[in-house]
């Protein structure tokens, strides 16, 4: 199969809305109580990519689950994962950004004002010279919408317009390592039919994975990328050596990720599709950048968007501009992936979303919540759909 073809996505998206959402119920109440709960969950296998470790084996991720409590007892749940080697949020500012900032705001108010919630936050923690602490409002803004439409009687996805699909299937990172030994990791998940496949900024040693891969799995399609470690001027090596690699569908931010001319000198140089995704944190960034010509796709996360509805925004504006979508995540737990499998399970993504929770954490710390290998049922109960498995989350928070 060829490359994913350039500027053919473009569909009748409405640009950057709010999804419209059913009347609440009258009874509905109001949020009374805000906990953030940060949490070591232990990894099963080591991640490495283009910026260094994310996780080594027996070792523990950080991550920051929010609880939201409604005066009648009603519980929403959201999650982020603390990954400062990805974004500047740690635990500890994730932590209290949701405690001191976060919690003030949404306490009192109807889960069904999370515009005028959205609007706040970034009032508060203005995105200006960084991002406005995205992973910590994404949290809070998941249990909000949970809650939303908890109250309302509908799974989270028809928040967003209902669902295209009842299962999805997962794409799998893999990590870096020697060419063959990512040739064996793809050929231990035997139902897998896209891997995303990181790549380091060594243009020769990054040719041999990325062929390694091909080849141990001719029938899967393959997702590179470069997590920001190519400069410019040594990309072109890189290209010119798996150009004959049918399999490669598009080339994921190769560059660092302030430098979109950089992105759009690489798309000037290659035939694959070139995608964006740590250089693309908001609709408005999506806009920009679909006028500099710099990428093709863009990749969403929930965790860098600020919440699933800003993440639904940036995918409208996309859409709008003749972007294609592909569908992320930073190794979330049950609640960020499955907050991720509702909003993903509502738009016409070119790859299967990446998701990599079931393949490198020990525990999803989540029930209800059904996976067979890499595939994912799309939940339909109320919210999120799922049962956190609260004893085990408190077994695993992190003391003062």
């Amino acid at each position: 199969m060829p490359p994913l073809p350039r500027r053919r996505f473009l569909s009748a998206a409405f640009l950057g809305a709010a999804p419209a959402l059913p009347a609440p119920a009258a009874a509905s109440s109001t949020i009374a109580r805000v906990e953030a709960i940060p949490v070591r969950i232990p990894y099963r296998d080591t991640f490495i990519l283009g910026r260094g470790l994310v996780a080594q084996k027996g070792s523990a991720g950080q991550y920051v689950y929010v609880r939201l409590e409604t005066g009648d007892g009603r519980v929403g749940w959201g999650e982020t994962i603390a990954l400062p080697s990805w974004s500047y949020e740690t635990v500890e500012s994730i932590t209290s950004t949701v405690r001191q900032y976060l919690a003030p705001i949404v306490t009192g108010r109807s889960p069904f004002d999370h515009a005028a919630i959205q609007r706040q936050f970034d009032e508060t923690l203005t995105p200006a010279v960084s991002q406005g602490f995205p992973f910590a409002k994404g949290a809070v803004m998941t249990a909000v919408l949970d809650l939303a439409a908890q109250a309302a009687g509908i799974p989270l996805h028809r928040l967003f317009g209902g669902k295209l699909r009842d299962r999805i299937p997962l794409a799998f990172a893999l990590s870096i390592d020697a060419p063959e030994k990512m040739a064996q990791a793809a050929r231990d998940w035997p139902t897998v039919t896209c891997f995303k496949v990181k790549v380091a900024g060594d243009p020769a040693l990054d040719a041999a994975r990325v062929a390694a891969v091909a080849e141990a799995r001719p029938g899967v399609l393959l997702w590179i990328d470069a997590n920001q470690s190519y400069r410019p001027v040594h990309l072109e090596a890189f290209l010119k050596q798996i150009d004959g690699i049918a399999q490669v569908r598009c080339l994921e931010q190769p560059v660092r990720s302030p430098d979109w001319l950089g992105l759009r000198r690489a798309r000037e140089k290659t035939r694959l599709p070139i995608a964006v995704d740590e250089g693309c944190f908001t609709a408005q960034d999506v806009a920009r950048l679909a006028r500099l010509e710099a990428a093709d796709l863009v990749v969403l996360k929930i965790a860098k968007s600020g919440g699933p509805w800003n993440c639904y925004r940036s995918a409208a504006v996309a859409e709008a501009h003749g972007l294609g979508l592909l569908g992320s995540g930073l190794t979330e737990s049950g609640v960020g992936l499955t907050a991720s499998i509702h909003l993903f399970s509502t738009l016409d993504l070119v790859l299967p979303p990446e998701l990599n929770g079931p393949k490198f954490l020990a525990d999803l710390l989540v029930d209800g919540l059904a996976i067979d290998g890499n595939t994912v049922t799309v939940p339909d109960a109320p919210g999120l759909g799922i049962r956190v498995r609260e004893d085990r989350l408190r077994e695993l928070a992190i003391r003062a």
